[in-house]
């Protein structure tokens, strides 16, 4: 068996049928033709870096790595800028380079360079395959990207090896080891606090959907009752139309922020499962606070924690019931909390198309077992305030990358993996333009979405903030530019909406066409940039 048909195996064996990236002349155009041969797509992008987006969203909803081919030198450093977002939303994918033979790998010749000086910030592991390695190697990147928190691992492969023989059996797939226990002592000093605490706040993350452990949660919020905040890559960790849960933490806590106004109201926070990489601060309130992680590697979310148990979070969780539930957090509370900072979310009066309007009616359109693909915007928050989801899974979102263009690559790499999942992606302007290219791959591979851009021909956010500090407007309007024609001419169908009932009538219709549909959807500009600033907490400037 050659290096490039081992290659194709193994991700067929985790499960892919897709792989994506752009190809050279040598050991990508081999990798490409054993994948025809043994029944692996490839997926031509518009560039490297989308490759890596859309391998790393196909790999995480069929629960295993994506994989992403670039070439050596420069085709490897754009694949690197795909990396890095998919290091900041934690998501798994093996960016698997050419690279120059091991021989000629110092000297300074056409697209040489260092590939692991490329990628080491952001990669959880990186390999450069031999023949005698190779089988260990592959079978380490694909776990290594999967385990724990995701995210990109380099798989570096020397040009001159891609049809060597590979020595050697089949490779059974690894297999992490069981988490470790938590301290029983120190469960029962936290079942003591919790015992005291008459008003507990909950802030659950990522790695309680990861450890399996959301039901327990909901037990424990329950019989402690505790208000629930849950992280932004956590978004239906905990069922959001239950009675305590108050909304999700940014990491801003200042007032008219839900993590603002509910942690002075606590007498105990504790943090399940929380990432320190998808918040903008550490949390840090006045009440003590307490923290259960999955591994002991993992940091602290709490600036300062008042106790902090490494185990597994079920295990964790499960001894912390008490025997009999408990009066805790006012209901009534959360509701007026969560009252006093949706009131900097209303929609705009004066506004004839509104962000808040894109949100409602696709919150009222999606089926039940659909999906919502999004990235960063000045809807941002909108979406985890007024869309919520009660099942972990419903909505994929930017969280530590707070990642511009991540939408179109994200939902056509989970289409592709889930392809009969309804799914929508609502997206900006300013994202769109970065990724224009890969509308063309929507129609090339048959991808059906609806595709929502929020459209106010400007880097809206960040006008926003020159608002916000007193700025004068300067350097970010855009050319205005219909983004439904340019879809057209991309092979798909592209429509332009200007009222909730026009959007409406094409996202039904998009909803059952037969070929992605984008919605330029034209939001009043000065509405919809002046409703950014409060849903941050940034009020009366």
């Amino acid at each position: 068996m050659q290096v490039s048909e081992l290659i194709v195996r193994e991700a067929r064996e985790r499960g892919l049928n897709h792989y994506f990236g752009i190809p050279g002349g040598g050991l990508p155009l081999d990798i490409m033709d054993w994948g025809r041969r043994l029944g692996l797509d490839f997926v031509a992008v518009a560039h490297e870096s989308s490759a890596a987006i859309m391998a790393a969203y196909y790999g995480l909803m069929r629960e295993t790595a994506g994989l992403a081919l670039a070439v050596r030198g420069v085709g490897a450093g754009n694949l690197a800028g795909g990396a890095v977002n998919a290091h900041f939303e934690r998501v798994p994918v093996i960016c698997c380079c050419e690279s120059s033979p091991v021989s000629t790998g110092h000297l300074e010749l056409v697209c040489q360079c260092s590939h692991g000086k490329l990628f080491e910030a952001v990669v959880k592991s990186q390999y450069t395959l031999s023949v005698d390695t190779a089988r260990g190697s592959l079978r380490s990147a694909f776990f290594q990207a999967f385990d724990g928190r995701p995210g990109p691992v380099l798989l570096d492969v020397p040009t001159d090896l891609a049809t060597a023989p590979v020595p050697g059996p089949v490779l059974d797939p690894l297999e992490a080891p069981p988490p470790s226990l938590p301290d029983e002592s120190e469960l029962r000093v936290l079942s003591e606090l919790l015992s005291k605490s008459r008003r507990p706040v909950i802030l659950a993350g990522q790695d309680v959907i990861r450890a399996g452990a959301c039901g327990v949660l909901r037990a424990l919020v329950e019989a402690v009752g505790a208000a629930v905040l849950v992280q932004m890559d956590a978004h239906g960790v905990f069922p959001e139309s239950h009675p305590l849960w108050a909304g999700t933490f940014v990491g801003h806590q200042i007032p008219n922020t839900v993590e603002g106004e509910l942690a002075p109201q606590a007498d105990l926070a504790l943090l399940i499962g929380c990432d320190s990489l998808t918040s903008d601060k550490k949390w840090d309130s006045a009440a003590p606070a307490c923290e259960l992680v999955q591994r002991a590697e993992y940091e602290s979310l709490a600036a300062r924690p008042r106790l902090r148990i490494d185990g597994d979070l079920t295990v964790s969780l499960s001894r912390l019931l008490p025997p009999s539930p408990r009066v805790g957090f006012p209901p009534a509370d959360v509701e007026k909390t969560r009252e006093r900072v949706l009131r900097h979310f209303r929609r705009p009066a004066s506004a004839r198309l509104a962000a808040q309007d894109i949100i409602e009616i696709t919150r009222t359109q999606m089926p039940d077992d659909g999906l919502l693909v999004s990235e960063t915007g000045i809807f941002i928050l909108m979406l985890h305030h007024l869309y919520p989801v009660d099942r972990p899974g419903s909505h994929l979102c930017t969280a530590g990358g707070r990642t511009m263009g991540l939408m179109l690559p994200a939902i056509l790499g989970a289409k592709l993996a889930q392809p009969d999942r309804p799914m929508i992606g609502i997206g900006a302007d300013g994202s769109t333009l970065m990724r224009l290219g890969e509308l063309e791959v929507f129609a090339r591979t048959g991808v059906r979405v609806p595709l929502v851009i929020l459209n106010d021909h400007a880097l809206g956010t960040m006008k926003s903030r020159q608002q916000s500090r007193g700025m004068e407007d300067y350097g970010l309007d855009l050319h205005p530019i219909d983004l439904a024609a340019v879809a057209r001419a991309s092979g798909l169908a592209g429509v332009v909406v200007r009222t909730p009932e026009e959007y409406e009538r094409e996202l039904k219709k998009a909803l059952v066409a037969d070929t992605t549909t984008l919605i330029d959807a034209r939001v009043d500009p000065q509405a919809y940039q002046d409703s950014f600033a409060a849903t941050i907490g940034i009020v009366g400037t």
